[in-house]
């Protein structure tokens, strides 16, 4: 359905503490007169070595004893060997706890791609994608934050199916990098429609509600943003805080490099990163409820995979990729805003060459405490390299 179609881009975000921030008047946080937020680098670590067969796109969770690390492992053997697995690190990151493998390569559904996680109390929910040559396979399933990250529930299998993002045509839904989002009483997974990545692309994202509990599919719906951001749906991260849904993505702003074949890819158009607000019916203004955060020059601010909140500051992380192969470079970026979403810092956790293949930034975000955590992916190409936890303190 579209939700806000045809109304006329140019919004202005009215940020009013309690209202659009999300702040209850008598909320303890409060907004810095002069924020001065930085961040310390503590350990980083690898998380596979070359005879663990690699690693890539680690997504992290923290707790007072644990630092959970679910990551896409045994590259180096190809499609047979791709499986998700999650690695537990004592709260310090100095000793492994445990390893376990949740989803082995499949017959039926072929070698693991991507993954994505949110977490609930003492729950993790995982959303994922798996491939054959010919076809890609949606699913979900919870765990326990346990030692041996216990499976209590998975979707019926699987919950989607279509063709490899390159494949893809105008409308096919795309599974890759499928963002979840947990509210008080079900949890969402969306993924995206595939359009042209210009300017006169459409943005549509797929949403699908499941019950808590069971992971049992209560509906699916699609939310139409082609009337406040252009290009198509790029990857997103979602937040569900004070009783509102929080969205972040990225919008085209130029048509610069859509047909140079070495960016036929989410970098193949400068763009922007731009903040809605819906309520619990994912409905919103866009007058008052969309707003841009992220928007350096001559640049490609994608791949967000991070959206938090501690309630004093919100937290993003994202892909910049700026110039262009094969002299550009791609950035893995933190940036930590204050409650009006104002930039307070801004730290470059890695950074790689933009070679012919296309680098592979592919961030995540943990935020516990004063703990700031970012899984890395440290490879040129999916095949190769082994992930990274980057732990910082905040101060």
């Amino acid at each position: 359905m579209n939700i806000i179609q045809g109304i006329v881009r140019g919004m202005v975000w009215f940020v009013l503490v309690g209202t659009i921030a999300g702040c209850d008047s008598g909320s303890s946080s409060t907004i810095p007169s002069s924020p001065s937020v930085s961040l310390t680098p503590v350990k980083t670590v690898t998380l596979t070595t070359d005879a663990e067969g690699g690693s890539a796109r680690p997504e992290v969770i923290a707790t007072d004893s644990r630092v959970y690390a679910v990551y896409l492992g045994h590259l180096s053997g190809g499609m047979s060997t791709k499986s998700f697995d999650v690695k537990v690190y004592d709260a310090g990151l100095a000793s492994v706890v445990s390893t376990t493998t949740i989803v082995p390569p499949s017959v039926a559904y072929g070698a693991a791609t991507d993954i994505r996680i949110a977490r609930d109390g003492l729950y993790v929910y995982s959303f994922y994608e798996t491939s054959t040559t010919t076809t890609t396979y949606l699913h979900g399933a919870k765990y326990v934050l346990n030692d041996s990250f216990d499976l209590v529930a998975r979707a019926s299998e699987p919950i989607a199916s279509s063709v490899p993002v390159f494949q893809a045509v105008e409308g096919d839904e795309v599974l890759n990098d499928p963002a979840p989002l947990v509210g008080p009483d079900s949890v969402f997974v969306i993924t995206r429609l595939m359009s042209s990545i210009a300017m006169s692309g459409n943005t549509i994202y797929r949403v699908r509600e499941f019950n808590k509990d069971t992971l049992a599919r209560i509906r699916q719906f699609d939310l139409d943003l082609s009337s406040i951001a252009d290009g198509r749906g790029r990857v997103t991260s979602l937040l569900f805080w004070n009783n509102a849904i929080y969205m972040a993505l990225a919008t085209t702003v130029s048509d610069q490099g859509v047909n140079d074949q070495n960016l036929m890819t989410d970098d193949g158009a400068l763009c922007d990163i731009i903040l809605i607000k819906m309520t619990t019916n994912w409905t919103f203004n866009p007058q008052t409820d969309v707003r841009t955060i992220s928007a350096e020059a001559d640049d490609r601010e994608n791949y967000i995979t991070g959206l938090r909140t501690d309630g004093t500051y919100f937290y993003m992380t994202y892909k910049q990729a700026v110039g262009g192969p094969p002299t550009g470079e791609q950035r893995s970026v933190i940036k930590i805003f204050d409650m009006d979403f104002n930039l307070v810092h801004k730290e470059t956790v890695m950074s790689t060459p933009w070679g012919a293949g296309g680098g592979e930034i592919r961030p995540s975000l943990e935020v516990y405490g004063t703990g700031i955590y970012s899984g890395q992916s440290t490879g040129m190409s999916i095949g190769s390299g082994n992930g990274q936890i980057s732990m910082y303190q905040m101060h």
